[in-house]
């Protein structure tokens, strides 16, 4: 596949975004198919990460999940999305961590605003030791994630990606 047709069909597939003043391009860290068909469900972009050499992750990571239930996402569902994404730290660094399947004791939820092309959307917000997490629902319905590592806070304010010379090329995991 030609590199500019895949970044393309992922930007056509699922709205991605950056921080307003990101100057790095950011990498397309995975993507989700939606079961039993081909329809992209979600996609991560992530600014700073390390491929070569020791894996520390990224500096900050943007995801996007589109919404297929008839009912918009709910309070319930955006802190599912923070939880999901802080388990993920937690299992992948702290050794005693991998196998949990609940938030810390140092979890803290909390409620912002993130500005996405220009518009404020309420925001659940997850920090922990490990983490700073926040997720709204944008236009369309879907739900945009924005992750770093603690202390936070992210970014406050997102662009959408359009054009894919804004991305890294594709690469995979060797």
């Amino acid at each position: 596949m030609d590199e500019g047709a895949g970044l393309a069909h992922i930007l056509a597939g699922v709205p991605l975004y950056a921080p307003v003043d990101e100057p790095r391009r950011g990498r397309v860290s995975s993507t989700t198919l939606e079961p039993g068909g081909g329809r992209l469900l979600k996609a991560v972009v992530d600014f700073g990460s390390t491929p070569e050499g020791a894996d520390l992750g990224p500096d900050l990571e943007i995801a996007t999940r589109l919404w297929e239930r008839a009912e918009p996402p709910a309070e319930r569902d955006l802190r599912a999305f923070c939880a999901e994404r802080d388990l993920m730290e937690r299992r992948a660094r702290d050794p005693l961590a991998a196998q949990s399947f609940t938030l810390g004791e140092d979890a803290r939820w909390s409620e912002q605003t993130l500005a996405v092309e220009g518009r404020d959307h309420p925001c659940a917000v997850l920090t922990t030791d490990r983490s700073w997490v926040a997720a709204a629902v944008v236009e369309g319905g879907a739900m945009v994630r924005v992750f770093t590592p603690a202390p936070g806070p992210g970014p406050r304010a997102l662009r959408r990606l359009t054009d894919p010379a804004e991305l890294e090329p594709l690469r995979g995991r060797g």
